[in-house]
C-alpha cells in the first residue's frame, strides 16, 4: 500500500518525548520526538512527505457548546490538516467528528502533586492514641475517682469497713484518688486499700495502667524513629476537603472536557476552582516549587518523575492512588479519510514489534525508585537521634509547666503576705 508521493500536512502539539519544537530566529521551527522518529519510517514505507502544522491555538481539542472545535481536532474536522499526530485520547464526543488510527498505547488520568514531606509535628506524644481513646481514658479516671469519693464517705461513715489508716490522727480512707495518677504513672504506691473493694478497683487500675502504659511507649517511640509521612492527597475529593494545595488541568485537552461537560458534583466543585497550564512538563519545575496539583495523564506523571530523578537523585513527586479515567491513545484524521488504513497496517506491525512499549519504558526508566509510599524512598535519610524538633511538644510542656509553677509561687507567696 503506498501513498505514491503525496505530501501531508501533519498537526501536532508539545508533548515531550512524542513532539518538541525547537523555534528559529526567522520564525521557522524544527520537530523532534518519538512521533517525528515515526513520521519518518511511515514516510519511507508508505511513500510520502510531510510538513508539520502547529496547533492552531495551542489546543489538543475541545468541542465547544456553539458546536464549534478547538486545537488540533478541530483543524481535523476543517480538513485543514490530513492528520494530527497527538497522540490523542479516544472519547465518543471526537470519535463523531474525527477518524481515530489503531490505539498507540492505552492510559489513565489521575492527580499529579508534589511529594509529601515529613513535617514536624509539636503534637506528636499525643498522637499514639485517637482522640476516642484519650477521651475514654478520662471519661473511665473521672468515673473512678467519683466512685473512690463515694467509698471512702461511706467508709468515713461507717458503712464499709477495712479502709486503710493514713495520716495522723488516726483517719481511715477507703480509696485515695492520687493512686490513679500513680498507677498511670507507675509511681509507687506506699499505702494499699485493706478492702477488697478497693484492692479490686486499685488492681483494675494496675492492669489497665500497664496495658496503655506499654501501648503507649511502644507506638510514641516508633512515631518518633521512623516518622509516618501523611498523604493528604489521594482522590478528588481529597483534594476538595484539603484545601491547601490548588490544582489545574492542561488546557484543551481531553480531561478539560471531562469537567466542563460531566455532571457529577466533585467534578463541578473541582472545575469551578481549576486553573489551566499549557504542559504538564513545562510546569514541572514550578509546581514542584509553588506546590500545585495537575491533573493529567499518568505517562506525564512518570516521564517527569523519571527525569527529575535522573537530575537530583531525589523523588519530589507523588501519583495520587485514584484513577479519575482511562482512555486508548491514538493518531487524528479527518472522518472518512483514505489514509487512516494505510497507517494502520505499519501502525498495527510497530505494537506488535513492542517498539511502542519499549520506548515509552525507556523514557521512564527511572520513575521505579519513587514509585514507593511518600518516607520510604531507597537511600532517604534517616537519622539515628532525635533532634528538638522531634521532641518539641516535650519541651513546650516542659516550659509551660515551668511558668506555671512560677505563677502558683507568686499566688502563694502574694496569699502568705496577705496572711500575715
Amino acid at each position: 500500500m503506498s501513498l505514491s508521493g503525496t505530501h501531508l500536512r501533519v498537526a501536532a502539539g508539545l508533548w515531550v518525548p512524542f513532539v518538541t519544537f525547537q523555534d528559529h530566529q526567522d520564525g521557522s521551527f524544527t520537530t523532534s520526538g518519538l512521533l517525528m522518529d515515526f513520521m519518518e519510517i511511515f514516510a519511507r514505507k508508505l511513500n510520502f512527505t510531510f510538513s508539520v502544522v502547529k496547533s492552531v491555538d495551542g489546543e489538543w481539542g475541545r468541542l465547544l457548546p456553539n458546536g464549534s472545535t478547538t486545537g488540533m481536532i478541530g483543524m481535523c474536522q476543517r480538513n485543514e490538516v490530513d492528520m494530527a499526530l497527538g497522540p490523542f485520547s479516544i472519547t465518543y464526543k471526537r470519535s463523531q467528528i474525527i477518524d481515530y488510527s489503531v490505539p498507540l498505547y492505552i492510559d489513565s488520568f489521575g492527580i499529579f502533586l508534589p511529594r509529601p514531606r515529613k513535617e514536624r509535628d509539636l503534637a506528636v506524644i499525643v498522637k499514639p492514641f485517637a482522640w476516642q481513646v484519650w477521651a475514654a481514658l478520662l471519661a473511665l479516671m473521672a468515673i473512678s475517682m467519683a466512685l473512690g469519693v463515694a467509698y471512702d464517705w461511706m467508709a468515713l461513715q461507717g458503712s464499709l469497713p477495712g479502709a486503710a489508716r493514713t495520716g495522723a490522727g488516726g483517719r481511715r480512707t477507703f480509696f485515695r484518688a492520687s493512686w490513679i495518677f500513680k498507677t498511670i504513672l507507675v509511681e509507687p504506691i506506699d499505702l494499699l486499700p485493706t478492702s477488697l473493694t478497693g484492692r479490686v478497683l486499685l488492681g483494675t487500675w494496675m492492669v489497665v495502667s500497664l496495658i496503655l502504659s506499654s501501648a503507649y511507649q511502644s507506638i510514641l517511640t516508633s512515631l518518633l524513629a521512623v516518622p509516618k509521612v501523611e498523604v493528604p492527597v489521594d482522590s478528588l475529593q481529597d483534594l476538595l476537603d484539603y484545601g491547601k494545595i490548588p490544582w489545574s488541568v492542561e488546557h484543551g485537552t481531553s480531561i478539560h472536557q471531562l469537567l466542563d461537560d460531566s455532571s457529577a458534583d466533585v467534578y463541578k466543585k473541582i472545575n469551578k476552582k481549576i486553573f489551566y497550564v499549557s504542559s504538564s512538563f513545562a510546569e514541572r519545575d514550578r509546581m514542584k516549587e509553588e506546590r500545585f496539583a495537575i491533573l493529567c495523564d499518568f505517562f506525564s506523571m512518570k516521564l517527569i518523575m523519571s527525569d527529575d530523578y535522573g537530575q537530583t537523585g531525589e523523588c519530589n513527586y507523588y501519583i495520587a492512588k485514584e484513577v479519575i479515567w482511562s482512555a486508548a491513545m491514538a493518531f487524528a484524521f479527518p472522518k472518512g479519510s483514505h489514509i487512516t488504513a494505510h497507517f494502520n497496517k505499519w501502525m498495527v506491525m510497530m505494537k506488535e514489534s513492542g517498539l511502542v512499549d519499549r520506548y515509552l519504558q525507556e523514557v521512564t526508566k527511572n520513575v521505579t525508585a519513587c514509585m514507593v509510599p511518600p518516607g520510604q524512598e531507597a537511600g532517604r535519610n534517616t537519622s539515628s537521634f532525635l533532634s528538638i524538633f522531634d521532641l518539641g511538644g516535650v519541651f513546650l510542656i516542659a516550659a509551660g509547666g515551668a511558668i506555671v509553677s512560677i505563677f502558683v509561687f507568686l499566688m502563694e507567696k502574694l496569699s502568705r503576705h496577705r496572711l500575715f
